[in-house]
């Protein structure tokens, strides 16, 4: 009992953990998987490969997990029984060298895994390449506004409180911020900006809560899109390359989950797998989810259905992806343009509205002095 309970305190900090050292670990490993890749295609044996690495080598973790490795190739098991005992790489990269073992093709698979890992950065360096514009522009408003609202209002407020009349609705408002901030801005700001942090964090990063960021991203117009599209082209390349180095259908799908961070496309994984291991086919299996056409374009449902008819699922996968690529590289070109006047025009209201409230008492002024 006492076992259980250690097992799921570890669970909680290791989900809390995940956003911190999810990253480091997935590029260390497929460093790993990469340098390896290369040891093997000179000829060495696995052992002998392993042994090389342990010598180039320079921290005591990776040394350790080297060595693990090397016992368990001693013991009699496989390179991806090996993986797999490690607790260190995906379940698409043991399932991809798994499958090379079967077909006497793992280097190439390890290459594979490389080609797939770069892809996938390349895809979310676009969709990060594309947002920077955005998150600047908003970041640097927040960071303006507030240092204006915390060192400016005060003294305007200040200004109009002496005048004794009454102020229009708009300046009313603008004093009580600036007096608000006078007093307790030391306090207020700092907790404010927590506070903001704290629900991005819960929101878009939490592995149980970040769904429902993933949701409102998904259903914005052009955001939305661009990752649907994205999606699209990650799981043609990556989907189509596995079957292509021999993978069994079921067991590509079952590490597919593990390449997207979209609940609604894991889901649709998982269905697939299920579906096709009760005997029904891709195309039907996919035409079998309720929300498919959120998620995938009637083109490639079409595609698919062709591609399986004719046997050539897996080049038509790839090429479904290359497809998708070209639409994922022109979105993510046209995305700060769209974004660029929306932003302008956010900036530009409140700009308008801060000089609104300041300007109106100027003009009555005259007025309220008689």
């Amino acid at each position: 009992m006492e076992k259980k309970k250690k097992k799921k305190r570890k669970d909680e900090i290791s989900g809390w953990l995940a956003p911190f050292i999810y990253f480091g670990l997935r590029s260390r490993a497929f460093e790993f998987v990469e340098n390896l890749s290369y040891f093997l295609s000179s000829g060495m044996s696995v052992t002998m490969a392993l042994s090389s690495m342990e010598e180039e080598l320079a921290g005591f973790r990776m040394r350790r997990l080297v060595r693990r490795m090397q016992g368990n190739i001693q013991a009699g098991f496989s390179l991806s029984q090996s993986f797999e005992k490690q607790n260190f790489f995906s379940s698409n990269i043991i399932a991809l060298v798994r499958a090379g073992e079967a077909t006497g093709k793992l280097v190439e698979n390890m290459k594979l895994v490389i080609l797939l890992n770069d892809e996938d950065k390349r895809l979310k360096s676009k969709l990060n390449s594309s947002l920077l514009y955005g998150v600047l522009i908003l970041s640097l408003t927040a960071i303006v506004g507030t240092g204006v609202a915390w060192y400016v209002l005060p003294v305007i407020a200040n200004v109009y409180s002496q005048i004794g009349e009454e102020l229009p609705k708009i300046t009313q408002l603008l004093v009580m911020g600036g007096n608000f901030l006078a007093n307790y801005g030391a306090i207020v700001v700092p907790i404010a900006v927590s506070f903001l942090a704290a629900i991005l964090y819960f929101i878009f990063s939490f592995p149980k809560t970040k769904f429902i960021g993933h949701t409102i991203i998904f259903h914005l117009p052009f955001l939305g899109k661009l990752i649907k599209e994205s999606e699209v082209t990650r799981f043609g390349y990556i989907l189509g390359n596995m079957l292509e180095s021999g993978l069994p259908v079921d067991e590509a799908l079952q590490t597919m989950p593990g390449t997207t961070t979209f609940k609604n496309y894991q889901k649709l994984y998982l269905h697939l797998k299920e579906r096709i291991l009760n005997g029904f086919s891709f195309y039907d299996s996919l035409k079998s989810y309720k929300k498919i056409k959120k998620l995938f374009p009637n083109n490639v449902l079409q595609m698919i259905s062709a591609a399986e008819k004719s046997g050539k699922l897996s080049e038509t996968l790839i090429r479904i992806s290359k497809l998708y690529a070209v639409k994922v590289e022109n979105t993510s070109r046209n995305l700060p343009i769209v974004l660029e006047p929306i932003m302008l025009l956010l900036v530009g209201l409140g700009v308008a509205l801060f000089v609104l409230a300041t300007i109106m008492p100027i003009y009555n002024l005259s007025n309220i002095i008689q």
